[in-house]
């Protein structure tokens, strides 16, 4: 007789964090939302950080609402987030200083001081990682340059979702599907880079161990099992970056297949079983991050739907009320030809603000007219996205050598078909629909493959194909 294990799922999104209750029976899953919060980053002190507080309080409080619905019985509880970004933390385990957002400006010239240190060739060459101005590397490096005496008070960095599970746990790690993202791990030895702290004056006692998605780290902390009412919940690092979740979702053979994982970035990639680090590579910006059953993610970030987040937040925020689904629909007919913008540099789009005024300064130094309808301004955007994961796929197969045929598209986009037909059309692949909820189904699957006493990749792509996630009410997601 199967026994019916419960699982809490919790992903932490740009726009949104949700908490999901999966029931398993052995064999099969049902996932459920139980609670949603909108989260976005703030500015303070000239600076954008994340509320961390405010995003712990609510994780507390989806995790009571999950509690109450399963009467204390849930067997695990892991959490995933977006990569690229740290806190600190002091000895007695509190935060130092501010939850930084990655879309901080002074990552920008923090980067350019990183390279007159160690070239931009060279850090590629150790990590593998694509150079993005994001990445915790850069991150950490202006925090100690503007504020020093927090990096000498803090014990450890960890990364935004090892941060939340070390508040669930006290345990601190880097979860090998998040670590890669620092630009600070050894591609080969799958360490951090001594070479690279050495350069950068980076003590090595401030990193956490390296553990591999799937690892147990224990029992929740006491004082939040009696207060939770889950006193015999275990917390799994599942694969901690969103992407990586989502790309673990995935349940078609990775043979001769591309991925997008659609949401307010885009990531664009395939999976592989070892990273390439080519001069080609270095070119075109494209990143062997850490995947689940030892595998490697072969990607290229791109901007993706945060520029319709913030067009929309723009609009809303003038009076001018236009829902996701009225701007989509409004743009479905348009077709592939038309006016772009290049998003090959993420930083052109990368900071909230000015974003409709953005986009036409770019389109005329492409010599294309002014656009100002909402409609008009979202298909150049949809157009501008197909045409960059057209170039991105040409750049993977010319580093792997290997054919691709397919393209499975997974995450929130998924549900935006204007977006869909076009990345088919510049791409010319047969396209394949993964689920609008990979992110969650990837890091339960996870759990569930943890319990199982296995981090095989067939495995957990197996128990991905037998979840089913309850849908919402939502026809159409842009991503969160």
């Amino acid at each position: 007789m199967n026994i019916t294990r419960n699982i809490v799922a919790i992903d932490l999104g740009n726009s949104s964090g949700r908490l999901a209750l999966c029931e398993w029976d052995g064999n099969q899953g049902s996932l459920r939302e139980v609670y949603q919060f909108p989260n976005a980053p703030i500015e303070i002190e000239r600076h954008v950080i994340w509320d961390a507080e405010r995003i712990w309080a609510e994780i507390l409080k989806g995790l009571r609402i999950a509690s109450a619905a399963t009467h204390g019985e849930i067997e695990s509880l892991g959490l995933d987030s977006w990569g690229a970004e740290y806190v600190l933390i002091d000895r007695t385990g509190n935060r130092v200083g501010h939850a930084y957002c990655l879309r901080d400006s002074r990552n920008v010239a923090a980067m350019h001081r990183a390279f007159e240190i160690v070239p931009a060739r060279k850090i590629y060459d150790i990590t593998g990682i694509q150079v993005m101005p994001i990445n915790a590397l850069y991150g950490l490096l202006a925090h100690i340059n503007e504020l020093p005496e927090e990096w000498e008070r803090a014990w450890l960095w960890l990364g935004t979702p090892e941060y939340y599970l070390f508040r669930m746990t006290g345990v601190p790690v880097a979860e090998y599907t998040n670590a890669p993202n620092s630009q600070i791990v050894d591609a080969t030895s799958k360490s951090w880079s001594k070479e690279l702290c050495d350069a950068f004056g980076l003590d090595l006692d401030r990193f956490p161990p390296i553990v591999p998605p799937g690892t147990a780290l224990g029992l929740l902390r006491r004082d939040l099992a009696i207060d939770l009412g889950l006193k015999t919940t275990k917390v799994i690092a599942p694969a901690c970056h969103d992407t990586a979740s989502a790309v673990a979702a995935i349940t078609h053979p990775h043979n001769r297949l591309a991925f997008v994982s659609s949401g307010t970035w885009s990531l664009v990639g395939t999976v592989l079983r070892r990273p390439i680090i080519s001069e080609l590579g270095f070119q075109l910006n494209i990143t062997n991050e850490g995947g689940v059953g030892d595998t490697i993610r072969f990607l290229r970030n791109v901007i993706g739907l945060w520029m319709i987040q913030e067009l929309l937040r723009e609009w809303n925020s003038s009076g001018l009320r236009i829902s996701a689904k009225q701007l989509v629909e409004g743009c479905r007919t348009a077709p592939l030809e038309g006016a772009w913008v290049d998003l090959k540099d993420e930083r052109t789009f990368l900071t909230p603000g000015n974003m409709a005024a953005r986009i036409n300064a770019e389109l005329a130094q492409r010599g294309f007219p002014q656009v100002t309808q909402p409609h008009e301004l979202a298909s150049v955007v949809f157009r501008s996205l197909g045409r960059r994961y057209a170039e991105i796929i040409d750049g993977i197969r010319r580093c792997t050598g290997e054919p691709l045929e397919r393209l499975c598209i997974v995450g929130g986009g998924v549900r935006n078909e204007m977006l869909n037909r076009l990345a088919q059309e510049a791409t010319g692949l047969d396209l394949l629909k993964g689920s609008s909820e990979a992110t969650i189904i990837g890091n339960a699957a996870v759990q569930i493959a943890a319990l199982e006493n296995t981090r095989n990749l067939e495995d957990i792509q197996l128990i991905a194909s037998r979840l089913r996630f309850e849908e919402r009410d939502s026809a159409i997601a842009l991503g969160a």
